[in-house]
């Protein structure tokens, strides 16, 4: 995925707690807002209920 984001935050995972996200693969990501970096929504550096792995170029970083 490349390309710019509407929003500063480009990447965010808020999954519920009775439907967790898993087996999520980041790979390969660049995208950006307003011709900076995007950012990623993370709580305390972890994604909230979420789970996978990132590899390649993956900016803006994320939590998994």
């Amino acid at each position: 995925v490349h390309g710019t984001s509407a929003t500063e935050v480009a990447v965010k995972f808020d999954c519920s707690k009775k439907y967790p996200c898993s087996r999520i693969i980041l790979e390969d990501v660049n995208l950006s807002y307003k011709d900076r970096p995007a950012t990623a929504s993370c709580v305390n550096a972890s994604c909230v209920n979420a789970g996978g792995s990132s590899s390649g170029l993956v900016e803006p970083k994320a939590c998994l």
